[in-house]
C-alpha cells in the first residue's frame, strides 16, 4: 500500500507573526486532527515584524522568529503526536512588496545568517543556494506582488488557499507551468477558517525539512488544492 502523506507548506504562528491568530498549540492540534502528517512552519521574517515587536538586537529577532517554530515543535514532542513539525519561513525583503517561502533552512541557518530582509533578492538566492535551501515565491499574483525574476527563485506557490486573498492562483500556474519552475501549494494558515487549504501530497516519508526538500526537487508529490 503506497503511503499519502500530507504535509501543510505555508502556515503562521501568533507567538510570532502579528497577523495570526492560532497559536502555535492549537495549529497542533489542528492539524492532527486534519489528518495532516507534516507542517512547515513559515512565520512571516520582515522589519515590520521586527519594529513591529520593537526589537533592534538581531540575535532577540532570530530568537522571536523562531519562537513559533519552537513552541510548536515542542508542543508537538510533548503531546506524543505524529505531526511532524518543521522550520520554515516567509520572508519580504526591504527592495519589494514581494513574500518568499525558504525550505530547507534549519534554526542554525536564521542564526549564522540574522537579518536577512536586508539583503537584495539576488544576494538571499545565492546564499540559498549555496547552504540547499530552496526559495520559492509565495502569492506572486496577489494585488501588492509582482512575478520574480525567474533566475532568482526556485519556484512558485501556484496554489494559495487563503479565503480573504485574491492569489490569482490559475495566473501562477501558467507562469510557473510556462518557465518550468518548481510549484507547491500551501493553505497561508493565520485563521481558523484557512485550516488544511492546501499543502502537497507525498508518497516518501520523510524525517526532516532536508529530506522534504529533496521530495520536492525530484517532483515525487502532487498538490493539494482545496
Amino acid at each position: 500500500m503506497r503511503l499519502k502523506l500530507k504535509t501543510e507548506l505555508h502556515a503562521h504562528t501568533s507567538e510570532t507573526s502579528p497577523c495570526a491568530n492560532i497559536s502555535a498549540r492549537k495549529l497542533v492540534e489542528m492539524y492532527e486532527a486534519a489528518g495532516y502528517d507534516a507542517v512547515v512552519i513559515t512565520d512571516h521574517y520582515s522589519k515590520w515584524v521586527m519594529e513591529h515587536n520593537n526589537i533592534t538586537d538581531p540575535l532577540e529577532f532570530t530568537e522571536f522568529f523562531l519562537n513559533g517554530y519552537q513552541h510548536a515543535l515542542e508542543y508537538s514532542q510533548k503531546s506524543s503526536c505524529n505531526l511532524k513539525i518543521l522550520p520554515g519561513a516567509e520572508i519580504n525583503l526591504l527592495e519589494s512588496p514581494n513574500d518568499y517561502l525558504l525550505y530547507g533552512a534549519d534554526t542554525e541557518f536564521f542564526y549564522n545568517n540574522p537579518l536577512l530582509f536586508q539583503m537584495s533578492l539576488a544576494e538571499l538566492y545565492n546564499l540559498c543556494h549555496n547552504n540547499g535551501i530552496l526559495l520559492i515565491q509565495a502569492h506572486p499574483y496577489r494585488a501588492y506582488c509582482t512575478p520574480a525574476d525567474i533566475h532568482l527563485i526556485d519556484g512558485a506557490e501556484v496554489y494559495n488557499g487563503n479565503p480573504r486573498h485574491n492569489s490569482n492562483n490559475s495566473k501562477t500556474y501558467k507562469w510557473a507551468s510556462e518557465n518550468n519552475m518548481i510549484m507547491v501549494s500551501g493553505s497561508d494558515f493565520h485563521e481558523e477558517e484557512d485550516l488544511a487549504k492546501g499543502g502537497i501530497i507525498t508518497e516518501t516519508s520523510f524525517i526532516s525539512i532536508k529530506e522534504l526538500v529533496e521530495i520536492i526537487k525530484a517532483g515525487n508529490y502532487s498538490i493539494i488544492e482545496n
